[in-house]
This record gives C-alpha cells, structure tokens and sequence, in this order.
C-alpha cells in the first residue's frame, strides 16, 4: 500500500513537470530564438518604395468642359503607387520589381495610372462646380474615351516623368510625409513580363543589406519568409496610421518552378503576399534572400478575385545577374554583425550588454530602422529586474537543464525508494512446508524516515545568489558558497 501512495505522488510529480519540458524543450526554444534573430535581422533591410508619375494631360476634345469646371486645358495628373524593397548592399543599392517602378512592356500600360487620374480628376471637380458627381456608368465611359484617344494620339501626356522614394523603417502615411522620403534613382529596371526587376540606388552608407542566395535553386517544401508591405495591411481602415506601414513577415513554403510565356523561370509558393508585397525578398532559414515577390493568381473565371496560395517569385538568380550588370558588390556592412550580437544578447536576456551593441549600431548609423525601440525595450525590462548580467555566466537554457535533471533525480530516488519497500514488505516468515494453518503474519513497519527541518518561509526571508543560484539569508551580503558579493 505504501509503494503505491508513492508511486501515485511521483507520478503526479512527473505528470506535472514533464509537459513542461516537452512542450518548451531547450533545443525548441533556441530554435525559435534562432528563427527569431534572423527575421529580425531582416526587417531593418526592408523599405517602402513609393512610385509617382505625373504629367500634363491635354485633350483638345474635352479642354472646354474641362476648362469650366476649372481643370484648365492641360490638366496636371499624378498618382501614387506602392510596393516593397530591400537593400543588397551598405551603399545604397535597393532590389525591388520592375512593375513597382511602373517599368511595363508597352507605353500605354505605364501611362494607364494617369488617365485613370485624369479620370478621378474629373469626377472631383465636376462634383464641386455641380453638386453631384459623374454616374460610375459616365466615368467608365471617359476612361475608355481616354484610353482610345490616347492610343490614337488625340491625347497626349506632356511632361511624363517618374519620381521614386524610398523610405525606411516606420513610415508615416500621406503623399507629404512620403515625399520626405529619399529620392531613388532608377539603375535599370526590367518590365513586367520578363524578369520584373528594378535596381535603384540612394545616397546612404552603413545601410542593412541583405545577402542574396548563390543556390540555383531551393527545395520544394522549403520553409520561406517573404517580408513587404501588403496593402491588405498598409491600408487596413481599422489599424492605426503609426503601425500601418511596418513590414509584414509571412512565412510558407517552396511549392514548385514554373516559366512565364516569355521564358523566365518562377518560384510557386503557398506563402500569403498581397498587392504592396511586390518587390519584397523571400528568405530561407539563413536569411539569405532566394527570390523576390512579383505576382500572385486570380480567379480563372474571369471574376477578377485573388486566389490565395498560389503565389510567384523571381528565382535568386537573376538578381545576382542585375547586380552583377551594374557591378553591385552584394555584402553586408560589419554593422549588421553589431545588430546581430545585440539581437542575441536581448532575446537571452541580457538586455544591458544588448544595449551597447544597439547603440554602437546607433553611432555608425543614426537612422537605423528599430534600434531605438530595442534600446527602449531593453532599458524597461531592466527596470522590471529582468536583467540577466552578462558576466555571471547564466544561460537561460540551464532552467531547462536544471528542472530536467530534478525531474529525473526525483524518478530515480522514487525507484530506490519503491524497490527498498517492496523488499521491506517481503520479508516475513522463511518458507516452510505446510503443516497446520497459521494467522497470516503482520508485516513491520519499517521506521518512518527523519525529516529535515525545513527554515519556515514565513518568518525568514531569503534570496538567491546572482553568481552560484544557491539559497542564501536574505540578508546576506556575501554568499556563503561562492563567496561572492550579492546586489543590494
């Protein structure tokens, strides 16, 4: 009976801690730090790319009413377009997708987002000298009258020009703040239909890049990142302008090659993108990059809806040979390393040696993205006591360890403890042959074993050396094992 209260409290012992250490082993948890470090890592690489053309639009047919309703009788039109990009080197050079930098196959495609302005245009004036906007059936109408003028040159857009901005970390939404952007120039740009590719190049040094793959390819069934800017996210109504444009990190796997119609290859993934991830890098486990985001799938049916998972990617490749065109030299800057040492040191804990590394990465480069919400972070959780010193040699993993080891000290003196018993309970009378019936003998009772006296919690307090981990008085300024001197 007593081996088996035993055995039924030991149970409950393992029961309760083992879950604990299955479910967060220490391999699992420095795997997710690992994983962790590297997407962050990658995030400050990530920019906002802003894509503006604008021009005159003059149209002899429609210059009278235009002119009534105060239009005038070139009518300037703009529009903005966004999508994502990330630095390939630590001066300055960007990736994004040649359709981002509205780089198409044919004129009338890149010119199509003016007229739909010119349009827009329209229906904002008409509405303020009358009253009452266009009908949608009236204003489909002169879109299309735009676009058959404009294919047979009786419109015409003067002045075309195209501006591109790139802006790092959080943005602040609005056409006035993203023109505080930096301006980009365009290095060469490849259209839509072929390798949709764009190189751009802003003044900046010590910017974080991103390593691009030397793999041919990536195995199907390969976990991938993507990182970018979706517009699902970008322009949610129910999110806050301050957290809008931050990049979006979605991760899925490699499901296959495909080619374009004009013989380029394509990587086909399940990883969710949407319209703004354009130009956005793919990242395997390294953090290298293995593609760019370029176009997704709608709806064969001709409803014009998106179909989720079915997603493309210009292969790693041609990358490497647009920066090798322009003699781009693809590395990363040491102050990535910095940033590296300081991410690993904050997600161990060691928030105050994270923040000299963060702020050395401050130093070399003022703006970089996220550096200052780190130092920030850093600092509150100190003031919380969550500080691990760097010096005293703990590493978070060894709780794991240490309740592993109590775990199996404890099945094992529980397995001592039950055989001893068992063989206590055994022992009665020397076997004999049977003669006449006798009262079954009463096993003796082994004696109960001495307790230790235990220090009652409530009337002493106590603590914990910084250095050894022992349990010392509370008012204890040298540990008594290790001797070291204790933190008031």
């Amino acid at each position: 009976m007593h081996s088996v209260e035993g055995l039924s409290i030991i149970s409950v012992l393992i029961i309760l801690i083992a879950p604990i250490l299955l479910a967060v082993s220490p391999a699992t948890a420095q795997n997710n730090i690992e994983e962790t470090i590297v997407l962050e890592k990658a995030r400050p690489t990530i920019v906002l790319v802003v894509t503006i053309p604008y021009g005159y639009i003059v149209w002899e047919e429609y210059a009278q009413l235009f002119q009534s309703i105060g239009l005038g009788s070139a009518v300037y039109v703009e529009t903005a377009m966004f999508g994502t990009g990330f630095f390939v080197s630590p001066d300055g050079y960007i990736i994004t997708n040649g359709h981002v930098v509205n780089e198409f196959g044919s004129d009338l495609q890149e010119k199509l987002p003016l007229l739909m302005s010119l349009v827009n245009n329209f229906a904002e004036a008409y509405a303020k000298a009358y009253g009452t906007y266009p009908s949608n059936e009236e204003l489909t109408q002169l879109f299309y009258q735009a676009v058959d003028a404009y294919v047979s040159n009786k419109l015409k857009i003067q002045d075309y020009s195209v501006d591109v901005y790139v802006c790092m970390g959080k943005v602040v939404t609005g056409l006035g703040n993203i023109k505080k952007c930096k301006v980009a120039r365009i290095v060469e740009a490849t259209a839509f239909e072929k390798e949709d590719l764009a190189l751009l190049k802003i003044e900046v040094s010590h910017a974080p890049s991103l390593v691009v793959s030397s793999k041919e390819s990536v195995n199907i069934g390969e976990t991938v990142w993507v990182l970018g800017y979706p517009g699902a996210v970008t322009f949610h109504d129910l999110l806050s302008t301050s957290t809008q444009m931050l990049p979006t990190i979605t991760r899925g796997m490699v499901s296959g090659y495909r080619e374009k119609t004009t013989g380029i290859t394509v990587l086909q993934s399940d990883v969710n993108v949407n319209h703004g991830n354009s130009g956005g890098p793919m990242i395997d486990s390294s953090g290298e990059v293995v593609a760019v985001t370029s176009f997704g799938s709608s709806d064969p049916t001709g409803s014009g809806r998106e179909v989720p998972g079915f997603n493309f990617f210009i292969p790693a490749k041609y990358v490497r040979e647009l920066m090798s065109r322009n003699n781009v030299d693809n590395k990363q800057d040491p102050i990535m390393d910095l940033y590296e040492e300081g991410l690993r040191l904050y997600y161990n804990k060691h928030y105050s040696a994270a923040i000299e590394k963060f702020q050395l990465v401050k130093n070399l480069n003022p703006g970089f993205p996220y550096v200052d919400e780190y130092i920030a972070n850093a600092q509150a959780a100190i003031l919380r006591g969550e500080d691990v010193p760097l010096e005293s040699g703990f590493n978070p993993m060894m709780i794991f360890v240490i309740v592993g080891a109590a775990v199996a000290g404890v099945g094992a003196a529980a397995f001592i403890f039950l055989r001893k018993k068992a063989k206590e309970t055994r022992v009665s009378a020397p076997y004999r042959y049977p003669v006449h019936p006798v009262p079954a003998q009463t096993p003796v009772q082994p004696q109960p074993m001495q307790q230790v006296e235990q220090e009652p919690l409530a009337s002493t307090s106590f603590k914990y050396c910084w250095n050894c981990g022992r349990r010392i008085p509370g008012d204890a300024r040298i540990c008594p094992y290790c001797g070291v001197e204790q933190e008031e």
